[in-house]
């Protein structure tokens, strides 16, 4: 079944000034979190070294150009997650952030956000998404191959995937 042909159980709402502050904050403690989880930071360094890596990539905040941010609601208009993708080449695109809230974990809404941004960037012109995961995060990795993005590249902490819009 074609992208186009999915009935999305989530919708995508850009998000707001307020809402991209609560994001961002929430966002460089669990990065924080990921770094020291997958032995690249101390608990000292990490989370400075999460808030410079968040700052670089989105140095004009929420207006940062070529970065797409989405709260995830699902259609009760609940909260469930957030992704963020940015251009990362002409025609590919790389999540940057995702996250689905723990409550609504192992519910399908995790493939479907992943297939709505395909379909949100193919609509941009994109051909390709590009990720990277911790190998720690076993779910992840498992959803992604399972939406056949392919590794690409694998180093000792992670992976790099991708996978043709």
């Amino acid at each position: 079944m074609k992208n186009n042909e999915v009935e999305f159980n989530v919708k995508f709402k850009k998000i707001s000034d307020d809402e991209f502050d609560k994001f961002l904050k929430k966002s460089v403690l669990n990065y924080s979190e990921d770094l020291v989880k997958s032995g690249m930071c101390s608990k000292e360094t990490a989370f400075n070294d999460s808030k410079k890596q968040f700052y670089e990539l989105l140095p004009q905040g929420n207006n940062t150009k070529d970065n797409f941010i989405y709260i995830v609601v699902n259609n009760e208009s609940e909260e469930v997650g957030h992704i963020w993708y940015k251009k990362y080449q002409e025609k590919v695109g790389f999540i940057c952030d995702f996250l689905i809230l723990e409550k609504f974990r192992k519910k399908g809404y995790g493939k479907e956000t992943l297939l709505l941004l395909e379909n949100d960037a193919k609509g941009k012109g994109f051909k390709k998404i590009f990720l990277h995961v911790f190998k720690f995060n076993e779910n992840a990795i498992k959803l992604y191959k399972n939406l056949e993005y392919n590794i690409l590249k694998e180093e000792l902490k992670g992976l790099y995937m991708e996978k043709d819009i």
